[in-house]
């Protein structure tokens, strides 16, 4: 009795773990996937969000230069449609005293942008950004500052903003 339950046993496994010979399936899946328009600012190798803080300590009359890259600042493209990116400032450096927000420049975003004073308002940076590749999606992006003759030295900072729209038209 043992020896017929176990036969029985190992017949209904074999079923059920061998499916019949001509038993197949065919079904079509649509799939829609959203329109996303999406970055990551990358600061000194770290995420921060949209934005950053550029703190630096200074002495006046002398020149500071920060180059993109991964010790500096990168902008990620996460969208999946051509984007274009702007960028702005916060206000002036604050610190002992203001540095005009116009004495720290930003150039490259990886189409060689020649260097352009920051503003207060957003100013677009590139255009018809479309990352089809990992090696296009992130560029970098120079910062440098020039602080004015009898500036007090000392710790200034400021927050950078980024943003990203679906580039219009496509």
């Amino acid at each position: 009795m043992l020896k017929t339950a176990g036969m029985v046993t190992a017949v209904i496994l074999l079923l059920l773990l061998k499916p019949a010979a001509g038993a197949t399936a065919v079904q079509e899946v649509t799939v829609t996937v959203p329109e996303s328009v999406e970055i990551m600012v990358l600061w000194q190798g770290r995420e921060t969000g949209n934005s950053f803080t550029l703190t630096a300590t200074v002495e006046p009359g002398k020149e500071y230069y920060w180059p993109g890259g991964p010790q500096g600042l990168q902008i990620k493209d996460l969208s999946n449609v051509p984007i274009d990116l702007y960028i702005r400032a916060e206000g002036d450096l604050q610190g002992p005293e203001t540095i005009p927000i116009q004495n720290l420049k930003y150039a490259n975003y990886g189409i060689g942008l020649p260097e352009t004073p920051l503003t207060t308002t957003y100013t677009p940076v590139r255009k018809n950004w479309a990352a089809k590749r990992e090696i296009d999606a992130v560029v970098p992006v120079d910062l440098s500052l020039t602080v004015p003759p009898f500036t007090e030295p000392g710790e200034y900072r400021v927050r950078v903003y980024h943003i990203a729209i679906r580039s219009p038209g496509t």
